[in-house]
């Protein structure tokens, strides 16, 4: 998790007996401006070994509910590459090198990538690269972002319950989980998967029901965000 709710993309690649390096970031969001256009983050080697590691800004958007990541030199970040000391921290630097969007929020993300090491010649196992990607939003420049959530449901033909997120405002909204009180249900249905929903961005949930819910009528929804608790009674009949 990430943000203000800690949220990390980690992903890792790793069969049979593994051994990967740990590093930490702090904080694990950047949030720029026209007025604030650096901010400072420190990685801490938690290995008694150094590790190398190289990073890039990425422009970060959202088509059909999927990450979208370009190459982009909107942002710099120094340095691109560094070697950490075992148990050692560096510091890294981001600046906006363009102007803030008049209107809305810009989003980017910083990807940390550990380059992969000679290992020693009595390593057995598989060496794993450690990838973390954080988030960067910029704010816009003449008016107060915001986001604004409109919320879907509907059943789909496999008998489960898709809850669409679509966003109409100028900022994200970082969804921490929800539950979703059907009618006839005995207990809620729980979506614990956060996710991110961008400004002009549709999000989606899939949620197997209970076999006693009511497929007519509204559902509730009662949820957290990175900006505080939301909750939208949503009608299925008919979508």
């Amino acid at each position: 998790m990430d943000g203000k709710m800690k949220y990390l993309l980690v992903w890792m690649l790793c069969v049979g007996a593994a051994h990967a390096s740990s590093f930490n970031i702090s904080p694990i969001r950047a949030e720029l401006s026209g007025a604030h256009r650096t901010e400072v983050l420190t990685l801490r080697n938690a290995e008694d070994e150094p590790v190398v590691v190289e990073v890039h800004v990425v422009q970060w958007s959202q088509e059909n509910g999927e990450e979208q990541l370009e190459d982009t030199r909107d942002v710099l970040v120094t340095p691109p590459v560094m070697q950490i000391p075992g148990n050692g921290e560096q510091i890294v630097r981001i600046a906006l090198r363009r102007d803030a969007d008049a209107n809305r929020e810009l989003t980017y993300r910083v990807i940390f990538q550990e380059v992969p090491q000679a290992a020693a010649p009595d390593f057995t196992g598989l060496r794993v690269a450690l990838r973390i990607s954080i988030p960067i939003f910029v704010a816009p420049a003449h008016a107060q972002a915001k986001s604004e959530m409109a919320w879907e449901a509907h059943w789909r033909d496999d008998g489960n319950l898709e809850i669409d997120a679509t966003n109409r405002g100028s900022a994200h909204l970082q969804v921490i989980d929800f539950d979703v009180d059907l009618p006839g249900a005995s207990a809620a249905l729980h979506g614990n998967t956060a996710k991110y929903v961008l400004p002009g961005s549709r999000m989606k949930w899939t949620l197997k029901p209970p076999e006693n819910a009511d497929k007519q009528g509204s559902i509730s929804i009662h949820g957290r965000s990175d900006q505080g608790e939301f909750s939208a009674d949503v009608d299925t009949s008919g979508i």
